[in-house]
């Protein structure tokens, strides 16, 4: 009698199981290749920045830089960083963090944990510093980019010497710059809770209280903006036709009000506005409180029971600034 021989065992094969992770192991490997390619490229096209910078008359240079973020984030840390224009406005920051994802490096977040140090050409320097201070870029490939600029808790203290900044503290600070369809851009600034030091008009309604400013207008014909430094790239713009049109502006401080609701502005020939505003002064001061022309117009209205309401033209003229008939001080400059 013959006996079948019993097949011999065979193990399992095992290949299969190895393939998912030597596939994994090839992804990032080359996701690791690609996160230091595109960090080179950020060094190379930051350097090129700052020799074409340089070349134009501005200045963008740092003392220490490095990149981290890896896996998913592209982080860049620098030290006592230095930003300038040929006008002598200037911004220098001890520490400064940005980031951007992988995915989406045309939107920068930047954070300055220090504080910042803006120099004024002739005011000087104004140390800027608070809870929170951070910036956002993005949508490098329109004109003008969109930015946003927020703070929390803010301080602005001027270095020893220098001239004093409208602002001297701000609760919440907002600056939004976005560009628009036909060479237009929106820009809007709002400041809460804040202490000012405004001359004229706006100083005699601010005067010690706690104000809130809102500012929402559009420029026309930025394009004009792109040149030289900023005085001139303002000339350039107001010599295309550029104009700022506000569409809301107010300024409120305790029982006070400020408030345009519409005009058009320009820049003359020497950097202040000219131009009017529609405007409404809202104000009813105790006869014993009147330090001002225009309180006393808006408590006279109150005692005869009209509306304590002034309104009228804010104009901008010959380097002036008068509401109605009354002159309120230098037109602001802006170069």
């Amino acid at each position: 009698m013959t006996h079948n021989a019993q097949a011999p065992s065979r193990k399992p094969r095992r290949r299969g199981l190895i393939w998912p992770f030597v596939l994994l192991l090839i992804l990032a490997v080359a996701w690791s290749i690609g996160w230091l390619w595109l960090r080179v490229q950020a060094e190379r096209r930051m350097d090129a920045t700052a020799l074409a910078l340089k070349a134009g008359g501005y200045e963008m240079s740092w003392k220490g830089r490095t990149f981290t973020g890896y896996p998913f984030r592209l982080d860049a840390s620098f030290t006592e960083v230095r930003l300038a224009e040929p006008s002598g406005w200037a911004l220098a920051a001890p520490a400064l963090d940005a980031e951007a994802m992988i995915y989406g490096l045309d939107h920068w977040v930047l954070v300055a944990p220090r504080g910042v140090v803006l120099t004024r050409p002739i005011g000087g320097p104004v140390t800027i510093s608070g809870q929170a201070l951070r910036a956002s870029l993005a949508g490098f490939k329109a004109y003008p980019p969109r930015i946003s600029i927020e703070g929390a808790n803010l301080t602005f203290i001027p270095g020893p010497g220098a001239a004093p900044f409208p602002l001297l503290s701000a609760e919440g600070l907002q600056l939004h710059l976005r560009p628009g369809p036909d060479d237009q851009a929106a820009i809007l600034f709002r400041a809460d809770n804040a202490r000012a030091s405004f001359s004229g008009l706006l100083g005699r309604i601010a005067q010690d209280k706690p104000a809130s400013l809102l500012w929402d207008a559009r420029l026309t014909k930025v394009s004009g903006l792109k040149s030289g430094s900023w005085a001139d790239a303002v000339r350039g713009w107001s010599q295309a036709g550029g104009a700022i049109t506000v569409q809301e502006g107010k300024l409120t401080a305790g029982d006070a009000l400020l408030e345009a609701r519409s005009g058009a502005l320009t820049v003359g020939d020497d950097g202040r506005l000219q131009g009017k505003l529609d405007v409404t002064l809202k104000e009813a001061p105790k006869l014993s409180d009147i330090k001002t022309p225009e309180q006393a117009l808006a408590a006279l209205a109150a005692a005869t029971g009209q509306d304590p309401s002034i309104r009228a033209g804010l104009v901008f003229q010959n380097g002036r600034t008068s509401l109605g008939p009354l002159d309120t001080g230098p037109s602001p400059r802006i170069y």
